[in-house]
């Protein structure tokens, strides 16, 4: 299945929608993280490299503080460089 969604990402230029929610997670203050832009990654909300040869990179988040943040699920956000939900998983064709 993971090959049949890689190549659906290649095809369509689409992302695969990970979640139909928000993930809620806890980021460290000054530590590096990856947000998957692709979906495909196991390791949700953050990337694990899956994405290679998909034409999506993971978007880099550094926190200025720690705390609780709501990345964004369904990979659909209105900006791709901004991995906070903005809701858009409740507007979007979550078909796949």
């Amino acid at each position: 299945m993971q090959n049949q969604d890689k190549q659906k990402v290649i095809e369509t230029g689409t992302s695969k929608v990970a979640a139909r929610f928000p993930f809620t997670v806890f980021l460290e203050e000054g530590i590096e993280y990856y947000y998957c832009t692709c979906g495909l990654g196991s390791t949700q909300p953050f990337c694990d490299g899956q994405c290679e040869g998909t034409g999506f990179e993971p978007v880099k988040i550094i926190p200025k503080r720690s705390g609780n943040a709501l990345l964004c699920g369904c990979k659909r956000q209105y900006d791709p460089k901004n991995p906070n939900c903005d809701g858009s998983h409740s507007v979007v064709n979550l078909d796949w």
